[in-house]
């Protein structure tokens, strides 16, 4: 990363159109000074920089320059580490990137981001809609659009046909996997929207064009699924069975398994399967196991167990990942704090 601070400041100072001086003195340092800072002898106190980027007009980060693929690595950490942005973080990220599409080798970088950086305004917006949906809720229950706003706010269910199916994002993978034929990927999100709308025929025909790409384990598990969703459930479970004996080493066989058997509300053997896939991964190990056991056991009502399985999902991000602050982290903290709260207040009722 390249860092030229006394470079900037002299950039921005000749921009302004002032002297050494005139910055000495709103600094309330000498001119030599930032003599010495304009020509990298030694650099400004740190509890300067935000002074500085006030009397400039501009944020911390642009005293420093930083190469562009700096600057895209910098976005994206903030993205992960953070789980607000500040009004000006997100415009000039929103500027910056904006002004990289129109270069050929950044624009699907810059693209990617886009999308990125608008999906964490929403998801910062929909934490706020829900909080004062719930307030408002607490004194007007009986109102219709309370619920509305909470329903939108959470995503939740919509029970009529015409807002819930998901006919728009399957017309996009249809025409995406005519384009991309050989990317399985494209395959896998088709299925998962068909199967939700009950197209199993076509979800069916999928699974076969998946097949010839594809010889995972993958293509057993949504041959289960689509069999499961026309309710033959026997048939269904003997399909995964099967696909567990002839992948028997691969840990993702074992957490497809998982999924269905959370899905069938058979918890105990969700955890049991989740925890086999877990063994069978290299490192470093995801925390899908320990995420899935506290939701199973929050349904149980074991807050004991919940939040141990949480405490241990903090020591694989640790020893693993080497991730011990950021967006994640921080939701991990929460939700053990509102696993406490729960079970104080179910304490408290019986």
């Amino acid at each position: 990363m390249k860092v030229e601070l006394g470079n900037k400041i002299k950039q921005l100072r000749l921009q302004k159109g002032i002297t050494q001086d005139t910055l000495a003195k709103a600094m309330h340092v000498s001119y030599q000074t930032v003599s010495k800072w304009e020509n990298e002898i030694s650099m400004p106190d740190i509890q300067l920089l935000p002074e500085i980027a006030v009397y400039f007009g501009c944020s911390i980060d642009d005293l420093f320059d930083l190469s562009e693929q700096a600057q895209f690595d910098r976005i994206e950490n903030m993205l992960e580490m953070q789980q607000e942005l500040t009004g000006e973080e997100f415009k000039q990220t929103e500027m910056f990137l904006k002004g990289h599409l129109s270069e050929k080798d950044q624009k699907s970088d810059a693209l990617r981001l886009l999308s990125s950086l608008f999906n964490h305004k929403a998801d910062e917006l929909r934490k706020k809609a829900e909080f004062y949906a719930k307030e408002a809720l607490e004194l007007a229950p009986e109102v219709k659009e309370n619920h509305c706003n909470l329903q939108r706010a959470q995503e939740g269910t919509i029970p009529d046909w015409d807002f819930a199916n998901h006919s728009k994002r399957i017309a996009y993978y249809q025409q995406f996997v005519r384009n991309h034929p050989t990317y399985r990927g494209g395959y896998l999100w088709l299925l998962d929207e068909l199967i939700a709308d009950n197209r199993l025929e076509e979800a069916a025909s999928v699974c076969d064009a998946l097949s010839q790409l594809d010889d995972s384990c993958r293509v057993p598990f949504y041959r289960g699924k689509i069999i499961w969703q026309s309710g033959d459930h026997q048939k269904a479970e003997a399909t995964w069975l099967q696909m567990l004996e002839d992948y028997s080493g691969d840990w993702m066989a074992f957490a497809n398994m998982a999924d269905a058997m959370a899905y069938a509300c058979r918890y105990d053997e969700a955890i049991r399967y989740y925890q086999k896939a877990q063994e069978l991964q290299p490192s470093p190990k995801y925390t899908d196991a320990q995420i899935t056991a506290a939701h199973i056991y929050e349904i149980q009502g074991k807050y004991d167990e919940a939040i141990a399985s949480l405490d241990e999902q903090l020591e694989i991000l640790k020893n693993e990942w080497n991730l011990t602050e950021g967006c994640e982290i921080d939701h991990i903290h929460n939700e053990i704090d509102r696993l406490r709260r729960a079970k104080q207040a179910g304490t408290a009722d019986s």
